[in-house]
């Protein structure tokens, strides 16, 4: 090329700057010559290449590793990668084509992404198995603010359904008692197992401590908590057969159900 890619300092080799210029070039190369590959064999009726799903939410991280598991069990020539961060990390990937399909908790408008309705998630309120309200059938909306509560960050699917259902009642969440903020429901669980007070997450993340019996479900008297976990797709970006195959799958597996033949869906613009 007439430049020098590389440069050397005492033992060490790094780039230079016409390589460190070149490198994000190269990369994306290699990714559509990766994508170019996979298609033609897609054309052939092949299912194989790469399978990367991006992932920012807690029910996601639980339901996504067994599907994919299932999928490459069907499907021996794909390798399947989850990717987990935040919401809208996870939507810069699937925008910049680096994820094939992306879960949120929420709908975040942007140009080309289709949204699917993936599953409706039931967020509960868990207590350590030793508190009071363990025994009891439910308790009041009000007596929640008599309580000491780990909360999720403001923003998080979990925090926007407890404020929706609080809401009902006229109830703030800045009312309950905070004693903690967490960045992740697992923690949550694991908090109010050792006793640091009681919390709102989904009931999937809180499975495997209600199993122990070191943790317990607390019924609140009419009130309901859920949020939609929504399957992302970039509608610049060409489908793959692993792509395809995995979201057949998925609606064999009771996700991403129909309505009237087509699967509920919104495109952002």
């Amino acid at each position: 090329m007439g430049v020098k890619l590389f440069e050397r300092q005492g033992r060490r080799v790094r780039l230079s700057e016409p390589g460190a210029y070149l490198l994000p070039l190269a990369k994306d190369l290699l990714r559509r010559s990766n994508r170019l590959e996979e298609m033609m064999h897609s054309l052939r009726g092949e299912v194989v290449g790469h399978l990367v799903v991006g992932c920012s939410t807690t029910t996601g991280k639980y339901l996504l590793p067994p599907l994919m598991a299932r999928f490459i069990e069907w499907h021996p020539g794909v390798q399947a990668t989850v990717r987990v961060g935040s919401r809208n990390r996870v939507l810069e990937l699937l925008s910049s084509q680096k994820v094939n399909l992306a879960f949120a908790s929420a709908l975040i408008p942007r140009r080309g992404i289709r949204y699917h309705r993936f599953i409706d998630d039931e967020v509960v309120l868990i207590a350590p198995s030793d508190h009071p309200w363990i025994e009891r059938d439910a308790i009041q909306p009000d007596e929640l603010l008599g309580e000491r509560f780990i909360l999720r960050e403001p923003g998080s699917g979990t925090h926007q359904a407890i404020e929706r259902a609080l809401a009902r009642d006229d109830i703030s969440v800045d009312e309950l008692h905070a004693v903690m903020t967490l960045g992740n429901s697992e923690a949550i669980a694991l908090a109010v197992e050792q006793g640091i007070g009681v919390g709102f997450v989904p009931k999937l993340a809180a499975s495997r401590c209600i199993r122990l019996g070191n943790i317990a479900i607390v019924p609140i008297a009419n009130m309901h908590m859920s949020y939609t976990i929504w399957m992302a797709e970039n509608t610049m970006q060409p489908a793959t057969a692993a792509h395809l195959h995995f979201i057949k799958l998925m609606k064999a597996e009771g996700f991403l159900q129909e309505e009237d033949g087509n699967m509920e869906q919104i495109t952002a613009r």
